[in-house]
């Protein structure tokens, strides 16, 4: 199971973690530096506010779900199933036009749409529609193009929440797959760290000499779509926890965006937990600084691929800086090298709480969405039949 030895290694990276750093720290550092404490910060459950933190809400993986979902959807319905205006109707309804290619979190308001399955709720209960399209004319078999024609079709809300909801179900057992893929690139990652900080230690380099790897989240990406696909891109058995389920079209996508969210969220926790601990805290202020910089330019709407190894690196590479008082008298040292430990630790500790989220997703949401479903889509049908057959019609005059 590549899971349990990368846990295995996880733990004993970090059991060595703090008295490596404090060696490396001492041999290279004469001048007093104060470094936090590398021990494990409790925290509490739910994210920092947006004051804390930059950038939009709170990171909510169920809200993600749902919006990639969505565009997996209309994706469907263009270029598979031949029905565009179920796609467009969406895109016109959510008010995100070329809703397919966003690359980003956060695309539903969220003050709308608070929680994760808000918005399907708000598609189901709307009215049936009629709209108008065009549509190319019939051919007569020995004719050429003859120009398009318009024609009223049915949109149902509720009949395109019933299609959308097993792409959901699909989504959360690969997203549950993510996140554990995201869990063995932090143990990946934290070993290279740890080797690293061997090679400056025995140099004694100094401490900007670190530097971040970013190739070992691609590398662990390329590696699980290489075992569980085909040549042909057929499915594979004896994939990753015991799944035969493979990587969707969009499953690089869907990794990135993930592996993102769990990197806000980790920093955001860290913030908070440092925050809790001493509000005037010199490496928390810092941090609090650093967010509201970074945070809203790597992960506020649509963004290229590597934002959150960009962030990543960014902290790698900072150098600590001497903090004084107003009086000009130094305060302390900021760390931002165990900033970056710690928030690849926060990440591994989020990933294990939204696997469980994930598979809550499949055994309570969906039952529940269906139930909620199917219940709204009768009493539609009833609402139609009123309507088309009156108060006292044929059927219900009897009845």
């Amino acid at each position: 199971n590549p899971l349990s030895g990368a846990e295995e290694m996880a733990k004993e990276q970090r059991a060595e973690m703090a008295a490596q750093r404090q060696n490396y720290l001492s041999t290279n550092n004469d001048d007093g530096r104060h470094s936090p404490s590398s021990g494990m910060i409790g925290h509490e459950g739910g994210g920092a506010t947006k004051e804390e933190a930059g950038g939009r809400g709170a990171p909510c993986p169920k809200m993600l779900l749902t919006q990639r979902a969505v565009q997996t959807f209309v994706h469907i319905c263009e270029e598979e199933e031949g029905d565009p205006h179920s796609g467009r109707w969406l895109e016109e309804f959510l008010g995100l036009p070329n809703f397919v290619n966003y690359h980003g979190t956060g695309a539903f308001d969220a003050s709308a749409y608070p929680t994760g399955d808000a918005v399907l709720y708000d598609i189901m209960g709307r009215p049936n529609e009629k709209c108008t399209v065009s549509v190319e004319r019939e051919r007569r078999w020995d004719a050429g193009f003859e120009g398009f024609e318009e024609r009223e079709i049915d949109i149902r809300p509720a009949i395109l929440v019933q299609r959308l909801l097993p792409v959901r179900e699909r989504l959360a057992h690969e997203f549950d797959t993510i996140l554990e893929l995201v869990r063995i690139a932090d143990a990946l990652i934290m070993r290279s760290y740890l080797d690293h900080l061997h090679v400056l230690a025995s140099r004694q380099h100094s401490y900007g000499g670190m530097k971040f790897d970013r190739r070992i989240s691609a590398e662990v990406l390329a590696n699980f779509i290489a075992d569980n696909l085909s040549p042909r891109g057929e499915e594979e058995e004896g994939s990753i926890s015991g799944s035969s389920l493979s990587p969707s079209l969009s499953f690089r996508g869907n990794f990135d965006l993930l592996y993102g969210l769990c990197t806000r969220a980790a920093a955001r926790r860290l913030l908070r937990d440092l925050q809790s601990h001493s509000a005037t805290d010199i490496t928390a202020l810092w941090f609090e600084r650093f967010c509201s910089d970074n945070i809203p330019v790597h992960f506020d709407g649509h963004q290229p691929f590597g934002r959150a190894d960009e962030f990543l690196e960014l902290l790698f590479r900072a150098a600590p800086s001497l903090v004084l008082s107003s009086g000009g008298e130094p305060v302390g040292w900021t760390d931002p090298l165990w900033i970056a430990e710690r928030i690849i630790a926060v990440r591994s500790e989020i990933a294990t709480e939204w696997k469980d989220m994930m598979r809550e997703v499949v055994k309570e949401d969906q039952v529940k969405l269906s139930n909620d479903l199917f219940r709204r889509m009768m009493e539609g049908a009833i609402e139609e039949e009123i309507a088309f057959d009156g108060p006292f019609g044929s059927a219900g005059a009897f009845e």
